[in-house]
């Protein structure tokens, strides 16, 4: 349990089950056995369990390293800044949804649908994922997969939950009495780790990986299988499962690696190129390094920043990411890094394809090519929308520009864009459920501001497009949730 702690804070989300069944089991044993009132008896046993011990000694050891964290955070700070404001305690209140002004995940029935699927999902080898998923695709046509639960959608969704409910408890009324209680309380709990995990960070699961969490339910689930199959016919079914069960991991291995390949081989450029970067590291060590965003359009699949790779690479280095007007940034920077490329006798990259390092004095030539951009854009044609900013539809992009352009314009606020093909299966296999593609960014990674005027360019994919629904979505709720959005109809 020590090393476990020493290895994160996800160990909680197995030892909260695992303490809270022991304590219960202790306090029906007392309330059975006990000569003592039943209540009595069953509080003595909890307050001497060993359980109570272990979750004692989990929570000061999960303080103590809190503290130890808060405290270096505070000292970084200079004590200048309240606790309350430091950002290990500003992420656990987001985390935990504590925060007043962090956005919630949804309402509970979109969540509790979100993580049924991913358990779902969590039993399918990647093989079949394909499968599995062009099944939610058929689900979202007959509308099942929409936010809300309509009394069809209600309908199935209980259908399926009662069927998989059903066959986890004949499972383990099959296979439990062939376990001995301490090993049903391990299974119990590792089974159980990914709700708690997932119920008290609810604010913050709406990645895909989070639903590795859930590892423990098919692990749980395939090793009672296994166990019964083994009582009722013996090893050598048991071996021919085990055999399928390594052929389907190794199969899924080459298929993750298939599908992920290309996504793979851009980021090594980009990770490759940050390295060339960092090698400079005698003349970025110390200085203070610009990161720009990018107005040059780039393929629809590649990232328009690299995103903790250049933290890695730049370390040491004082890095300066606003949106304030890029000359004003520049004055105080040494160094420049962005996915632009132009002509400058300040580039100290040449050979990179993606990403480029500048003296500061390449701002000159950049902040050029950001003008001549602005003006090639706005002299094409009118604006497909006209809103908070206006949006030109072209050559395989969106570009956003407004004019003027305050700093809140290009806040801290995320951008959406939502592809819908003319044919689901152009898309990626974890968006055909969805019916769409989604790009969301922040200004800073995929747009500049310069001279009072905004420009951000964000590459659509190539397949035929039927409808591009874009806008601005804020952070935080209190600002009204979408500061604007519009509709594109699309007829490529």
């Amino acid at each position: 349990t020590g090393v476990a702690l020493l290895l994160g804070w996800h160990v909680y989300a197995f030892l909260l089950p695992f303490i809270l069944l022991g304590l219960w089991g202790e306090a029906v044993r007392a309330r059975k056995h006990g000569t003592a009132p039943r209540l009595r008896s069953a509080a003595a046993a909890v307050l001497r369990s060993r359980y109570a011990a272990l979750g004692l000694a989990a929570l000061l050891f999960g303080a103590a390293v809190l503290s130890f964290n808060l405290a270096n955070e505070y000292a970084a700070f200079g004590g200048e800044r309240p606790v309350t404001e430091l950002p290990s305690f500003q992420s656990m209140l987001e985390r935990t949804g504590l925060d007043r002004d962090f956005a919630p995940v949804g309402w509970w029935l979109d969540f509790l649908r979100q993580q049924f699927f991913r358990v779902c999902v969590a039993f399918v080898p990647f093989l079949l994922i394909d499968r599995a998923v062009d099944l939610a695709g058929w689900f979202s046509d007959l509308g099942l997969s929409a936010p809300g639960l309509s009394g069809p959608r209600l309908s199935i969704y209980l259908l399926a939950l009662l069927t998989v409910v059903g066959a986890a408890a004949a499972l383990v009324r099959i296979a439990g009495p062939l376990l001995e209680g301490r090993q049903r309380l391990l299974l119990a709990a590792l089974a159980l780790s990914g709700f708690c995990w997932t119920l008290l960070m609810r604010h913050n699961v709406h990645h895909y990986h989070e639903a590795m969490y859930y590892v423990g339910v098919p692990l749980v689930f395939y090793s009672l299988l296994l166990l019964y199959v083994h009582e009722r016919w013996g090893h050598r079914p048991v071996v021919g499962l085990a055999a399928a069960a390594l052929l389907a991991f190794v199969g899924s291995a080459f298929q993750v690696d298939h599908r992920w390949r290309f996504d793979a081989r851009e980021a090594e450029i980009q990770r490759a190129e940050m390295a060339e970067i960092g090698a400079i590291r005698g003349t970025t060590r110390g200085k203070a390094v610009l990161v720009l965003g990018s107005v040059e359009p780039k393929s629809s699949r590649q990232s328009t920043q690299p995103h903790h790779v250049w933290r890695y690479y730049l370390a040491g280095s004082v890095l300066i990411r606003d949106s304030h007007d890029v000359e004003f940034a520049a004055r105080a920077a040494d160094f420049i890094v962005t996915r632009d490329r132009v002509e400058s006798g300040a580039l100290l990259t040449p050979d990179n394809e993606r990403v480029f390092l500048y003296d500061s004095a390449g701002i000159d030539d950049l902040v050029e090519s950001y003008r001549a951009a602005y003006q090639r854009v706005v002299s094409s044609g009118d604006p497909a929308v006209r809103s908070r900013f206006d949006i030109y539809l072209g050559d395989h992009a969106l570009t956003y520009v407004k004019d003027p352009c305050v700093r809140e314009d290009a806040g801290g606020d995320w951008f959406f864009v939502e592809v819908v093909p003319e044919d689901r299966k152009d898309l990626h296999a974890q968006r055909r459920r969805y019916g769409f593609e989604e790009i969301a960014l922040r200004f800073e990674k995929f747009g500049v501001r310069f001279e009072g005027k905004c420009i951000a360019v964000v590459s659509l994919p190539d397949y035929p497009i039927s409808v591009i629904r874009t806008g601005q979505r804020f952070h935080r709720p209190r600002n009204g949730g979408y500061g604007w959005k519009a509709e594109i109809p699309v007829s490529r």
